[in-house]
């Protein structure tokens, strides 16, 4: 069949309609498979729109409370301030907080995995220094931030990393204003009986320690601290004050252990009780190490030599009181002693190991202050 033929009988034509068809039902099916890929597609945020207000990337907080902080509060007032604090992170574009309370057997660590989980961007701590730490320990190595909001006696956190502990807007404020830093996180290992197969392991912040400031810790009665607050410590430091002196072997980052007679071996990974009382001026929160005090005084000459060497913050030391530095401490007592980490007494121990973990928690906080 010639060409001629084709058009003649119209094949051509029929050959062309068919391959238009063909090519149009082709591009349809391909204009529905893109449309279905865009529709499954996030529009990406325009550069001039802020990611906070953005509705489908609203920002969003987790708040652990521990609810025996807030007792002296009656119902309305607690609402007043839940709604208060919402309200807060609204103004600043962030959606409702999710609010956790800790309970006698979940301390704050469960809650602040279960949140971390969830993707919250940042996890506030609002209790006393033993909720501080348990939510450290939940997220610890998570990457998801910690923010303070302050409500016990010690508050011993919030004073090294100057967060406000008094006024609760301007610890919000710090949410939202401040950045976020890595710190190292101390880990106690507490064997009990000095044999112990699977020692306790928590998580610590500040300070750890065993002798004379455990027992003045686990010395305060909780109905002392709502009447006298931080003046609680006092009175129970001076009633531990004149106990005996306890033999231990002391053992840092593996060497060779020595022996002392002490009252208390404290190790710190921040070194400031009060904004004056600084029992560890080296120490540093974020410098990989830890650094330790080991008191040993004789009678109230003895004393007053160690509260000169604080008050003075003496870092070379002296025969009432030794400076350590290291990345693990070991220390074991002859008798068991009263151990407390971040000033919450846990019992007595015949052994106890102190190690560090550097960088590995977010504290959203003011910038980090060298103390030398």
């Amino acid at each position: 069949m010639t060409l001629a033929d084709l058009f003649g009988t119209g094949a051509l034509a029929v050959l062309l309609a068919v391959a238009l068809v063909v090519t149009f039902s082709l591009l349809a099916r391909e204009r529905r498979a893109t449309a279905r890929l865009r529709a499954q597609q996030v529009p990406p945020t325009s550069p001039h729109e802020d990611p906070a207000t953005a509705p489908e990337r609203r920002r969003r907080a987790a708040i652990v409370v521990n609810p025996t902080k807030f007792l002296t509060l009656d119902e309305h007032a607690l609402r007043r301030r839940q709604a208060y604090v919402a309200a807060v992170f609204r103004s600043h574009g962030w959606g409702d907080p999710l609010w956790l309370q800790t309970t006698p057997t979940e301390h704050g660590t469960t809650q602040a995995r279960q949140a971390a989980a969830q993707g919250v961007d940042v996890v506030l701590a609002a209790g006393g220094d033993g909720t501080v730490r348990a939510v450290a320990q939940g997220l610890a190595g998570t990457g998801t931030p910690m923010a303070l909001l302050p409500a016990g006696t010690g508050n011993l956190l919030a004073r090294n990393l100057d967060v406000p502990f008094t006024d609760l807007a301007a610890a919000l404020d710090l949410v939202f204003s401040e950045s976020d830093h890595a710190v190292d996180v101390g880990w106690l290992e507490v064997d009990r009986t000095g044999r112990d197969a699977e020692p306790e392991r928590h998580a610590f912040l500040v300070m750890a320690g065993l002798g004379f400031d455990a027992a003045m810790m686990a010395g305060v009665e909780d109905r002392l601290k709502q009447r006298l607050g931080y003046g609680a410590y006092v009175v129970s430091g001076a009633r531990a004050l004149w106990g005996p002196q306890a033999k231990v072997r002391i053992s840092v980052d593996g060497q060779a252990p020595t022996s002392a007679r002490t009252r208390a071996v404290i190790v710190g990974n921040c070194g400031k009780l009060t904004r004056q009382l600084v029992l560890m001026p080296d120490a540093e929160i974020d410098d990989g190490f830890l650094d330790a005090v080991v008191l040993s005084p004789r009678g109230g000459i003895g004393w007053g030599e160690v509260a000169w060497a604080i008050a003075t913050r003496d870092r070379r030391g002296q025969r009432r009181v030794e400076h350590l530095r290291g990345k693990r401490f070991e220390v074991t007592c002859e008798e068991a002693q009263e151990v407390e980490l971040d000033g919450d007494p846990i019992g007595a121990a015949h052994r106890v190991t102190l190690s560090v973990d550097p960088g590995a928690l977010l504290v959203r906080c003011p910038p980090l202050h060298r103390s030398r």
